[in-house]
């Protein structure tokens, strides 16, 4: 299964990707990516999100992306992970 999870590049997300990476039984996840426009936040959240997925010992492939397009084509699933406004 290909997930995209829009919005990736949040705080939260780390938390998002322990339950996927401790159901994967449940979740066969094999592709997931992360979409957001701020490419520092995604880079660091994809780093970690890499080493969650290791440490559970999951076969899923965690990628990142700016281009929205790309991160959700041919996904079977789209979460979107917004904040309206930002922070502010």
């Amino acid at each position: 299964m290909k997930l995209a999870v829009v919005g990736g590049g949040s705080t939260y997300t780390p938390e998002l990707i322990d339950g996927f990476a401790r159901l994967r039984d449940t979740l066969p996840v094999e592709e997931l990516v992360l979409v957001d426009p701020a490419a520092d936040r995604l880079e660091l959240v994809g780093g970690l999100a890499r080493r969650i997925f290791a440490k559970q010992d999951h076969p899923g492939r965690i990628v990142t992306t700016s281009d929205i397009d790309a991160g959700v084509a041919d996904a079977d699933a789209v979460l979107l992970q917004l904040r309206v406004g930002g922070q502010a």
